[in-house]
């Protein structure tokens, strides 16, 4: 077979015909795989037929690999998605509480919203709340115990409601002119028990300290008139009721008391319409003892 220039070889061998073609250039002669045809034979009369070009088994296998799946972000690595996760900064997925909304007063407006936030071990988080100094808070919605540290402040505090909105409020509020911060206060017997559970809430509240000491104070109280020691106003039955001992009131108007024997007759009394302080001294002896308008009695010191 004769070929025109610039093809210079031809080759045949296991049914397929080479072709290449010579080129020079800068006097080096590069040979370059021009066509490769397959044929049935090499004699005459055969037409070519066009190999199709195959693809190498590691072209095959790389097109047909799928991309590695990226897994979606989880931040605590608790095996929930963020996008689902109710409480992604938390591999124990804990309950908390939502955010909060207070509506305050913080000396300038009113209507200041300040938001209390998750925090640690179930406790809220004042912080922002008390960094804006506000005297008082109202809570925007009802507020329902969901974690552990709020259920335990709801025990505390003798709640029947389930409502701990009031222990929220009472926390929130940074107020130095508050009754419960006055030097020398006593919590009563109802209030004892809601500071203690504001204090489960927000153990670190700027007053924290003055109010654990009017609770002390108010606790001291609590068993004085457990012990019949500290009265107010009515008849009592010496002994059962009330203790011997000598009593003191103070800052009285119309106050009037007697000592009883077991008939009701009177053994000793006092009127006096205005006075700083009175005193009495109820015998083991009596019977009952009875005043009016005279305050509380308290344990002379």
């Amino acid at each position: 077979m004769a070929l025109p220039r610039p093809y210079a070889t031809l080759r045949c061998s296991a049914g397929t015909v080479h072709l290449r073609r010579a080129v020079r250039t800068t006097g080096t002669l590069l040979t370059t795989a021009l066509l490769a045809m397959t044929f049935t034979g090499c004699g005459e009369g055969q037409s070519p037929t066009t190999t199709p070009a195959t693809a190498s088994p590691s072209v095959l296998a790389s097109a047909s690999a799928s991309p590695t799946a990226i897994p979606p972000p989880d931040r605590d690595a608790d095996g929930i998605p963020d996008s689902s996760d109710t409480y992604p900064d938390d591999p124990k997925n804990t309950p908390q509480q939502p955010p909060v909304s207070l509506e305050c007063d913080t000396g300038n407006d009113w209507d200041a919203l300040l938001t209390v936030r998750p925090g640690k071990d179930g406790r809220p988080d004042f912080s922002e709340v008390w960094a804006a100094k506000p005297t008082a808070c109202d809570a925007q919605v009802e507020i329902y115990p969901v974690t552990d540290t709020e259920k335990t402040a709801l025990k505390t505090s003798k709640y029947e409601d389930g409502d701990i909105t009031t222990l929220y409020e009472m926390c929130a509020a940074v107020d130095p002119e508050d009754t419960y911060v006055e030097a020398g206060f006593a919590a009563s017997s109802e209030q004892i028990p809601e500071i203690n559970a504001a204090l489960v809430l927000c153990p670190s509240y700027p007053y924290a300290k003055k109010w654990r000491e009017t609770v002390k104070r108010g606790q001291v109280d609590v068993d004085l008139a457990a012990q019949g020691r500290i009265f107010g106003e009515g008849t009592f039955r010496v002994g059962k009721e009330v203790k011997p001992g000598t009593y003191v009131t103070t800052d009285v108007d119309g106050c009037y008391w007697e000592r009883q024997n077991s008939s009701g007759d009177t053994i000793d009394n006092y009127f006096t319409n205005s006075a700083r302080r009175v005193q009495v001294t109820i015998r083991s002896s009596d019977y009952a003892f009875s005043s009016e308008n005279c305050g509380e009695w308290r344990p002379a010191r």
